[in-house]
């Protein structure tokens, strides 16, 4: 009951805020080369505040073995509007941008996610005790910071809470943009959870069709890959780096070609002696390279990626390198349908995705392909229904774990 007056509490809050304050839009991207945030598209600050977002809810068809399969959790927490569980469920996740201009050369963004995480019914999860198996609504803030423009189109610096800058997988997470419902296994070759805390570079340049930015991230680290993997300290005193440049090679917005990197230390422990069979007594660090490709033709769109990356356990004893590598492609072919049958456009899609993970323990490492193919109906600008199957296939540890999903999606 506290939890749900909170929320009301805060849904009154921000209802408030909309109702008695005029919008008169100023984007906060001045031009299609510049470097966005993951959300950008949602981002529209004003003289004094505006508010954006999306609602998004799903069915998933039954998934014999879906908790069973260690991949799933891999695109956790790209997968928390997905029900935990192996039955037939709905869904549904949301999220809110709000954002401002302070000054003519300062501007704000705060991004807030809403999601009841877990389950009511513990039954749907197995070996896990009742007590672990938790319901609540949560709150989740990945966009947090204050952005100063300091040097023309050149330089911008934002400080705060923000998405990490490392390729263009994180743009998944927000399933309103997710092509598919669920996340490409190939963003879980880069290690670190999505989120980080500290500052941010970004700039461009524009030369007729030609373009490139940049965009560098300084940020305290991460302990873990999920949602609360970046903490408000550093643990470690090694900052994460993070870095993306992007070329738009003579093809205007048409073509757009990323080049990442990224290196941390999740955990750093000064033991002598000890076991070498237990991951948690090693100096555990990671380095990523990243490579992505957008292309449109047409009414034809590609969006790819390939992340090669390596996980270092170092104590006084020994080392293991672990290295990993994902690739994803998807394809889009929008129909315009011109109001017919009250359907805006037609988007037949299919996904390439595949991941070649080591794990500490083996036993565990495996390799995944997914293929996933559907429709996006469009209904209306801001209103798209989804449909896709994914079929799942793992080389060591087989799994029954294809899916089916239908999702209706909201923009405003």
């Amino acid at each position: 009951m506290k939890t749900i007056k909170q929320m009301n509490k805060i849904y009154l809050f921000i209802l408030t805020l909309t109702f008695h304050f005029s919008v008169s839009g100023q984007s906060l991207y001045e031009d299609p080369y510049q470097w966005k945030i993951p959300g950008g598209k949602y981002v529209d600050p004003v003289s004094f505040f505006s508010l954006h977002g999306y609602v998004n809810a799903l069915y998933a068809g039954p998934s014999d073995q879906w908790m069973e399969g260690s991949t799933n959790g891999l695109g956790y927490p790209g997968q928390m509007n997905i029900p935990l569980a192996n039955t037939s469920s709905f869904g549904q996740d949301a999220a809110l941008w709000i954002g401002s201009e302070i000054a003519e050369d300062i501007s704000l963004v705060l991004e807030i996610h809403l999601h009841k995480n877990g389950s009511g019914h513990h039954g749907e999860f197995e070996d896990i005790a009742p007590e672990e198996a938790k319901a609540f609504i949560g709150l989740f803030v990945t966009e947090a910071n204050v952005r100063l423009k300091l040097f023309d189109d050149y330089l911008n610096v934002s400080a705060g809470t923000f998405w990490s800058v490392f390729g263009i997988q994180n743009k998944d997470w927000l399933s309103a943009q997710n092509l598919f419902s669920t996340m490409p296994l190939a963003s879980g070759a880069y290690l670190s959870h999505y989120n980080d805390i500290g500052v941010r570079f970004d700039g461009f340049l524009n030369r007729g069709n030609w373009g490139v930015n940049y965009v560098f991230s300084i940020g305290n680290g991460y302990d873990r890959w999920d949602l609360d993997g970046f903490g408000h300290a550093d643990i470690n005193e090694n900052k994460t780096i993070n870095g993306r440049v992007s070329v738009f090679p003579g093809l205007g917005e048409n073509l757009n070609i990323g080049m990442s990197y990224g290196q941390g230390l999740f955990a750093q422990y000064d033991h002598h002696n000890v076991d070498p069979t237990s991951p948690g007594i090693y100096d555990h660090s990671f380095e990523a390279l990243g490579v992505d490709l957008t292309g449109q033709w047409n009414n034809l769109s590609l969006r790819s990626y390939f992340i090669s990356s390596s996980e270092t356990y170092v104590n006084d004893q020994q080392q293991f390198d672990l290295p990993h590598t994902g690739f994803m492609a998807e394809l889009k072919y929008d129909v315009p349908m011109d109001g017919k049958l009250g359907v805006k456009t037609i988007i037949p899609k299919f996904r390439f995705d595949s991941l070649d993970k080591s794990q500490f323990i083996e036993e565990t490492s495996d390799q995944y392909q997914t293929i996933s193919a559907g429709l996006n109906i469009e209904i209306k600008k801001n209103v798209v229904f989804a449909i896709d199957y994914n079929w799942f296939e793992e080389k060591y540890n087989k799994l029954d774990n294809d899916r089916l999903i239908a999702r209706i999606t909201a923009n405003f």
